[in-house]
C-alpha cells in the first residue's frame, strides 16, 4: 500500500488528517512560517548531550509479566532505582502514545495503568509535578478520554493533557541536515526529566511504531516529514533530544492494520527500559520479529551516533 493509499483509506474521519504518531496534519504550517510566533530556547536545553540520566546506558532491562506496577516497579529497580533519575523537587514528562481515540484493549495506545505506575514513581521520588502529554491527530478530548490515559494519570496525582495548539512549541535548532529546525515542546526542552514512553505496534509506513518515532509527537509541523525523508528526519530527532529513558510498553500490541487499527493484537507481556534510545527499539524490533535493519530510522540514527544496535554490546537483564 502506497501512501496516498494509506490516507485515503484510514478510517476515523483521518482524511484530512493523516498518520498516527507521526499525524501528517493537512492543516500544519512549517514552522519557517513568516506568522511563526516562536520562543528563542537556551542553549542548554536544545542541545541532546544535556540529557543526562543516572541509569548505565549499556544496560537494557525487560521485565516481565502482566502486572502493570509490579512491571514498572521491577524495571526501575533493575536500572537502580527511580532516585537516580528524578530528584526531589524535578519536573517530569512522559510521552506516551495516545494519538488514536482506541480504548487500551484495543492495544494501539500506551497502556494506562503502566503510565499511571510511572507518574506514582516519579511523584514518590519527589517530584514536583509530572505531565504526560502527546500531539493526537484525532480529537484530543476523545483520544484522552478513551485511552484511559487522562483518567489514570489523574487518579495519582499526575497532568495529563494534548499539546495541539502551537503555544505549546518552540523554535528549535535542531542541528540536522534535513531537519535544520523544528517548533519542539516547550514541555520536554524545560523538564528536569524527560520520559519517551511509546507502545511497541505496526505501522504501515515505517513498519513500526518506536521510541525514536514516538518522538515525532513532540513537533508541531510534522507533515515535513513526510514532505522530505520521513526515515532521515526522525534520526536526526533523536540527535537532537535524547530521552533521559526509553521505556517501550511491549505488553501487547497490534500487529497490523497500525497505526490507528484496529488490529490482531498479539502478547509479549514485556516492558522494555534503557538509557540508550537506539538499543530499546533495536530489541523491541526483535521481539516484534522483525530485523533491526529492516527500520530505517533505526539504521540511519545508528549512524548518527544515536545509540547503539548491536545487542550484544548491551547487557540485557530480564527480571
Amino acid at each position: 500500500m502506497d501512501r496516498r493509499q494509506f490516507i485515503s483509506g484510514v478510517g476515523y474521519g483521518l482524511l484530512s488528517l493523516g498518520l498516527a504518531g507521526c499525524g501528517l496534519n493537512l492543516s500544519e504550517r512549517s514552522g519557517n512560517s513568516q506568522n511563526t510566533q516562536t520562543v528563542q530556547n537556551t542553549q542548554s536545553n536544545q542541545s541532546a548531550s544535556s540529557t543526562v540520566s543516572g541509569y548505565d546506558r549499556s544496560k537494557l532491562i525487560i521485565s516481565e509479566g502482566t502486572d502493570p506496577n509490579s512491571l514498572i516497579e521491577k524495571g526501575f529497580a533493575a536500572l537502580g532505582g527511580i532516585g537516580a533519575l528524578v530528584r526531589s523537587g524535578a519536573t517530569v514528562v512522559l510521552k506516551p502514545n495516545f494519538s488514536v481515540a482506541r480504548k487500551p484493549e484495543e492495544a494501539a495506545t500506551t497502556n494506562p495503568r503502566l503510565v499511571a505506575a510511572v507518574v506514582k514513581q516519579c511523584l514518590a521520588a519527589g517530584a514536583k509535578e509530572v505531565k504526560v502529554i502527546d500531539y493526537p491527530f484525532q480529537s484530543p478530548a476523545v483520544c484522552l478520554t478513551n485511552s484511559g490515559i487522562k483518567e489514570a494519570v489523574e487518579a495519582v496525582g499526575g497532568k495529563a493533557y494534548a499539546i495541539n495548539a502551537q503555544s505549546f512549541y518552540t523554535q528549535a535548532d535542531t542541528g540536522g541536515k534535513i531537519l535544520k529546525t523544528a517548533l519542539f515542546s516547550k514541555d520536554v526542552l524545560s523538564a528536569d526529566v524527560f520520559i519517551n514512553f511509546p507502545i511497541l505496534k505496526h505501522h504501515s509506513i515505517t513498519k513500526l511504531t518506536l521510541g525514536l518515532k514516538n518522538m515525532m509527537g513532540l513537533v508541531w509541523d510534522r507533515g515535513y516529514f513526510h514532505r522530505t525523508d520521513l526515515t532521515q528526519c526522525i534520526a536526526e530527532l533523536a540527535a537532537f533530544r535524547k530521552p533521559h529513558l526509553t521505556i517501550v510498553d511491549a505488553t501487547r500490541g497490534i500487529i497490523d492494520n497500525g497505526p490507528t487499527g484496529p488490529g490482531t493484537i498479539r502478547e509479549w507481556n514485556q516492558v522494555i527500559f534503557g538509557v540508550d534510545p537506539v538499543a530499546v527499539d533495536t530489541y523491541a524490533t526483535t521481539l516484534f520479529g522483525l530485523k533491526p535493519e529492516e527500520i530505517g530510522y533505526l539504521t540511519a540514527a545508528a549512524q548518527l551516533g544515536v545509540g547503539e544496535m548491536d545487542l550484544q554490546r548491551l547487557t540485557v537483564v530480564k527480571v
